[in-house]
């Protein structure tokens, strides 16, 4: 009975702090998740946004690159992961 009630305990909390983490810490730090998939750093304010199946928050410059993005999702995140850190300088 101990064990449950601290899985339902862990549970609760990361249901409450995730996605409050997720929009104080998104993914690529803010930039256009598209625009590091393609090799560009461009900086959003993250008002077009999407949070992923792992809970992430990744950000988009406008709603086309969010499109763009959407339309072979995995890959694209796959991209913008192997070239993080060739695309951000600092």
């Amino acid at each position: 009975m101990k064990n449950l009630l601290m899985t339902i305990l862990v549970l609760l909390t990361f249901a409450i702090v995730g996605p409050v983490m997720a929009k104080e810490y998104p993914e690529f730090g803010g930039r256009c998740t598209m625009g590091v998939a393609m090799g560009t750093e461009v900086e959003t304010d993250c008002s077009v946004n999407w949070v992923g199946p792992n809970g992430n928050l990744y950000c988009f410059g406008n709603e086309q690159a969010k499109k763009d993005f959407l339309e072979n999702e995995q890959e694209n995140l796959d991209k913008a992961f192997r070239k993080y850190d060739q695309v951000v300088k600092s």
